[in-house]
């Protein structure tokens, strides 16, 4: 299992982590969010959220 932080200012960071399938960032009410291609369809990310990825490869938000 892997995690890494969205801190809303790491974008690049976390399209590295995910292979690049982080859709580009936007602000929310006062706090940037992010959404991940996923299988499942899109998964938000908030800033301050924790990205976790499987040993399968599957993403989800702690």
């Amino acid at each position: 299992m892997r995690k890494i932080q969205y801190t809303g200012m790491n974008f690049a960071e976390i399209q590295e982590f995910t292979d690049n399938k982080a859709l580009a960032p936007y602000e929310g009410i006062g706090t940037s969010m992010l959404s991940i291609l996923t299988d499942d369809g899109l998964l938000t990310v908030n800033e301050g959220d924790w990205l976790v990825c499987d040993d399968e490869g599957s993403y989800s938000v702690e």
